[in-house]
Formats: C-alpha cells, structure tokens, sequence
C-alpha cells in the first residue's frame, strides 16, 4: 500500500467546502487534467451511492467507478475505487480554523501483482493531482467561482 496526505486551508465555511468536494460532478472543474465524474446512484448521495470517472489522457480513455464509504457531513467523507485499475481510497477531513476550513486528503493505492509495483508511481502522481487541484480550489472558492 502506498500512501500520500495533502492539506490546505481555504478561507470558506466548512458546510460551503465539503458541499463542493463531496460533490463528484464539481471534481472536473477543480481537479487538474481531463477527468469527468457523475453519480450512477439517485440522490440523495451518502454512504452506499457510487460515482464513475473518466480520465483522458491524449487519445487514451480510462474509466473507474468508486463508492462512497463515509459520509458525514460537514467533517469526513471518503470514497474506495471499485475497478481493478483504481484500487484506491480517497479519505477528506475537514475542520474549522479561524481562517475558514481546513482539508486533510489522505490517499491510498492498494493493489497485488502488477497494482503493487505500480503503486508507489500512481499515489505520487495522484497525490500530485490532489496538491494542484486543491490549491486550484481555494483559488476558485476564495474567489466566488465556486
């Protein structure tokens, strides 16, 4: 298993921050690259409802789906990858400080065989993804543009 944490602080509500990051049709607009995300269950989303991914990168096309495993508003959600290629967990914690909302993602890559070599490269390049995309979030939050 291959782990990696990214925190920030975005000057926001903590009810504002978890509505935007537990809601995984916003995730294209913040998160860095070509991904597309949307509910496959009916609202309202919780514990139990699933969301499917697609990643493209160049002419390539990569699908996951995922399941959310916690949901507590306004201070933990986390998700668990379903597909043989995405064998991750997604775990967010969110706190108030006098500055607005604390986020601490947690990243997890789990996997056997080829997955747990691989693992090492694909939290990096997902922990990478979380760092850009959650400053690119307290950019568009701290804004208005979210």
């Amino acid at each position: 298993m291959a782990q990696v944490r990214n925190t920030i602080v975005i000057g926001r509500p903590i009810e504002d921050v978890f509505a935007v990051l537990t809601d995984v049709e916003k995730t294209g607009s913040w998160f860095p690259g070509d991904v597309t995300e949307w509910w496959l269950t009916e609202p309202p989303h919780g514990v139990g409802s699933r969301r499917r991914a697609r990643t493209r990168l160049g002419p390539f096309s990569m699908e996951n789906d995922a399941v959310a495993t916690i949901y507590d508003p306004p201070h933990h959600a986390a998700m668990r990858g379903l597909s043989r290629w995405a064998p991750f967990n997604a775990d967010l914690r969110f706190s108030r400080v006098d500055d607005g909302t604390r986020v601490v993602a947690d990243s997890t890559i789990e996997g056997d065989g080829l997955m747990r070599l691989l693992a090492p490269l694909f939290v990096r390049m997902f922990g990478r993804g979380w760092r850009i995309g959650l400053a690119r979030l307290k950019t568009m939050m701290e804004s208005g543009e979210l």
